[in-house]
């Protein structure tokens, strides 16, 4: 009801403000020309018919932004209702942390926080047939849609590919050459891919042009930096794994740009530095979730790159710990 009674409203209101206007408008024409008695008349007619050209201008603007303001609202509603379509579909493929009888006397745990509804971080855990297991962390290039495209694509050839070879320096060859093949290195993904041996008791990772991961021990903090180039960012990329063997109590520790840009604040130590740090600075008994957690705050108390101003990032963290009671199998290693 009251959607009916807003049209005559309008009238009413416009009738005022006509009326209002045209006798203020007379009164200034009268003062300051002074018409002859025969001309008054005229000059009413005058200033009525502008005020109500004026009135009739404003109403059809006013339904013009209207319509525009109600059209843009629809689509900016079906955009909102995709993105959020877009974001669930991710998280869906995000898969739970490895279980145990997976990666015996190791434990895992993942935090992803987008930054925007969706995003180009990504983690996943692949079984392999060898019966090891495929940690991954990547971070697709560009925002929005098409990086979000891209990171669904790259899910899909990763899993594809795993199913092919358990080399992770191979898989990311393979799968470098089909990204690139499809947008010729206009887009592309850095990652890390290690394969987790647990029954072994050793790690084979690649790191394609990601941050560092950090491998946390009693034998000291060891980088993860041995690899390559992004993943599709050229034809026939080529990637040089490296294998090291785990201790009881080592713990692992993958992330994003989005952790290691926003560590950039502090002048004394860099990103990798106080990620060991704050590890180390942990009271034990340490978890996966517990080193999760405390980078997660961490990143989120840091002001992020310094001179940017309202910097966003997805942040990603992936973290492993070996029991301390762990036992290191003295088996042969195969890369």
């Amino acid at each position: 009801m009251r959607l009916r009674w807003r049209p005559l409203a309008f009238a009413v209101v416009t009738a005022i403000v006509v009326d209002v206007t045209v006798g203020w408008i007379q009164t200034l024409v009268a003062r300051g020309v002074h018409p002859r008695p025969g001309e008054i008349r005229s000059v009413s007619d005058f200033v009525l018919a502008t005020a109500f050209a004026a009135a009739l201008y404003l109403w059809l603007s006013l339904r013009d932004t209207r319509a525009a303001l109600g059209m843009a609202e629809r689509t900016q509603l079906v955009l909102d209702t995709q993105l959020s379509l877009a974001a669930a579909v991710q998280r869906r493929l995000l898969p739970s942390p490895p279980a145990a009888t997976d990666t015996p006397d190791i434990r895992w745990a993942t935090r992803l926080r987008p930054a925007w509804k969706i995003g180009g971080d990504f983690y996943d855990f692949i079984p392999l047939a060898d019966g090891t297991t495929l940690a991954l962390v990547g971070d697709v290039s560009g925002k929005g849609i098409p990086a979000a495209l891209l990171q669904t694509s790259a899910h899909a050839l990763f899993r594809t590919y795993a199913g092919r070879t358990s080399n992770p320096a191979e898989l990311l060859s393979l799968v470098s050459r089909e990204v690139y093949a499809e947008d010729g290195g206009a887009l592309y993904l850095t990652c890390i891919a290690i394969r987790v041996d647990a029954r072994h008791g050793v790690i084979t990772y690649v790191n394609a042009g990601h941050p560092p991961g950090l491998l946390i021990g009693l034998t000291g903090v060891r980088l993860l930096d041995k690899g390559g180039v992004p993943v599709g960012l050229f034809a026939d990329a080529v990637y040089q794994p490296e294998t090291l063997h785990l201790d009881p109590g080592d713990v692992g520790l993958l992330v994003t740009d989005g952790i290691t840009e926003a560590l950039e604040d502090d002048d004394r130590l860099r990103p990798a530095d106080r990620l060991s740090e704050l590890v180390l600075s942990l009271e034990p008994p340490l978890s996966a979730d517990r080193i999760s957690d405390a980078i997660m705050a961490l990143a989120a108390r840091a002001s992020g790159p310094r001179g940017v101003t309202d910097w966003q990032d997805d942040k990603t963290v992936v973290v492993f710990d070996v029991e301390p009671e762990r036992a290191s199998a003295a088996l042969p290693i195969s890369a």
